[in-house]
């Protein structure tokens, strides 16, 4: 492949695309930095290269071809470019998925202790594990609990999406299997002070048998990128209030109850 065979060929394929701004925005690529893949000044590393060849309907190695090659693959196969539907481009506006939130949310991907107190089980708190990954354009989530003491629920998993809204994070979730519990939950953003910990608070319908609604406090304790799996699920469960195992600063700060002077459920940095 000769070094300017990979330029031509995204030109191509773009060329198909409403424009090469509303190509970047459904990618949520940066624009200048697409502009640089295009005039050759850069190249996409491999995940890059992936999401834009899944994009237009191609493998990564089509788009890689010599730039005569691809034209005559294009001639028979042409390009997709990803279509959205009127009401998905209005969800994406509603959510603010765009290149730059998406940039924002880069950072979050990784692994996560959840702490919170579940209303399942008065008195005990639940440490759960999440996996942040960013896919075409997107960031989601995975969230697994488990109960090994409970026969009605052993392990919870949930699939997710994160939102950037500028000032905060949000994770939208709802559980895998049956999806009767949904879940919103606002965080902090990561801040110098405390740069592993994210608080916040998550409202949602609980496992109880009335399926309630119920608000509780949270934090998001940020394990790193590469992290021992087998180890660290084993320390997933419902853990003693004043179990030694758990930081007490977490502990204290995602107890659910309310002050006297409270005048609204809030998180207590």
């Amino acid at each position: 492949m000769a070094s300017d065979d990979f330029p031509r060929n995204l030109r191509l394929v773009c060329s198909y695309s409403r424009s090469i701004a509303d190509t970047c925005r459904r990618l949520g690529v940066n624009r200048q930095q697409f502009h640089r893949y295009l005039s050759g000044d850069s190249r996409p590393g491999l995940q890059r290269l992936r999401l834009i060849s899944d994009y237009f309907g191609f493998e990564e190695s089509e788009m890689l071809l010599d730039h005569e090659t691809f034209r005559r693959l294009v001639a028979v196969k042409r390009p997709v470019a990803g279509e959205f539907s009127a009401i998905s481009e209005r969800m994406r506006d509603i959510l603010l998925l765009n290149p730059d939130s998406h940039e924002r949310l880069r950072e979050y991907t990784g692994y996560y202790y959840n702490y919170f107190c579940p209303a399942e089980h008065p008195g005990r708190l639940m440490r759960g594990f999440i996996q942040v990954t960013e896919d075409s354009g997107f960031v989601f989530s995975r969230n697994i609990e488990r109960y090994p003491d409970d026969p009605r629920q052993t392990t919870l998993k949930y699939n997710g999406l994160f939102v950037h809204s500028g000032q905060n994070v949000l994770m939208f979730e709802r559980e895998a299997s049956v999806g009767k519990m949904v879940w919103l939950t606002v965080l902090y953003a990561r801040d110098r002070d405390q740069p592993s910990l994210m608080p916040g608070l998550t409202l949602g319908v609980t496992g109880t048998a009335d399926r309630g609604i119920a608000c509780y406090r949270v934090i998001l304790q940020y394990l790193g990128r590469d992290v021992p799996l087998r180890e660290t699920l084993r320390g997933c469960g419902l853990y003693d209030l004043d179990d030694p195992r758990i930081d007490p600063a977490i502990r204290e700060r995602v107890r659910n109850e309310m002050q006297p002077e409270e005048a609204a459920f809030s998180f207590r940095l």
